[in-house]
């Protein structure tokens, strides 16, 4: 396995998480919603998106060059 594309799954998943959870607690009015937190969650999500998918065409990439 390509430990270099586990990695960018690894923050990926956790960067859309902190990004479904935040939004969810500022709703819930667990925390205080203010144009950073709410544009940092948004950022999150999308930075989450990109390096799973980076992540995943890496990890699929070298697979199918190894078979």
């Amino acid at each position: 396995m390509n430990r270099s594309a586990i990695k960018f799954l690894v923050v990926g998943f956790f960067l859309v998480l902190f990004g479904m959870v935040v939004p969810w607690l500022m709703v819930m009015h667990i925390i205080e919603a203010t144009f950073f937190l709410s544009f940092t969650s948004y950022a999150a999500t999308f930075l989450g998106l990109m390096f799973g998918l980076v992540g995943a065409a890496t990890y699929f990439g070298g697979r199918r060059n190894r078979d």
